[in-house]
Formats: structure tokens, sequence, C-alpha cells
């Protein structure tokens, strides 16, 4: 289940960063479009995962990760609801990531 959802937050994360090279190229209309679908995809798919893998690493550094990467879905969810994709999308990301390296590294050491 953890998996799927994180495939499901990735596809989120994708939304968010293509809105933003639409945005780039100009392309507002789709760009609102993508980043409101990413938005809500991170809403729906991240505090499930992040609040499962919290509660199987357990301990203050296991949640320091949810806390990160629970930062950095709703940064992509406000990003989502402005319409405006960057800067809070790339700046999510770096959320989300800083919260997964915790993660990964905490089930390294178990």
């Amino acid at each position: 289940m953890i998996v799927l959802l994180s495939v499901a937050e990735l596809l989120g994360w994708w939304l968010v960063l293509a809105a933003g090279r639409s945005e780039q190229r100009g392309d507002l209309a789709t760009a609102r479009r993508q980043v409101r679908r990413g938005g809500f995809l991170l809403l729906a798919t991240a505090p499930p995962r992040l609040l499962a893998a919290g509660w199987l690493l357990g301990g203050a550094a296991g949640w320091g990760g949810v806390a990160l990467g629970l930062a950095g879905a709703f940064a992509g969810l406000l990003a989502g609801l402005s319409g405006k994709p960057r800067p809070s999308g790339p700046a999510g990301l770096a959320l989300a990531v800083a919260g997964a390296a915790i993660h990964l590294a905490l089930a390294g050491i178990r």
C-alpha cells in the first residue's frame, strides 16, 4: 500500500514540476490545470503514506521525517490552490526529499 501511495505521490510531484515548465513557456492555463491536479494528488497520497512510514519507523527522527514530508506536500498543495507552481513546487519537493532521506536512512539502520 505504501508503494502505491508513493507512486501516486511521485505523479503529483511530476505534475507540479511540469506545471512550472508550462508556466515558464507561457502556457498559463495548462500550468494552472496541472498544478491543481498535482496539488490535490499530493493531498490525497502524502499524508497516509507519511503517517504509515512514521508509525513503522517510530522515534523522534521518524516523525521528523514525517513533518518534513508533510510540509513539502502542503507546499505542493498550496502551489496547486494558488495556481502558481513556482517557487513553491521545487521548494516543497526539496522538503519531501529531505523527509524521504531521513526515512531511508532510518530504514537502513534497522
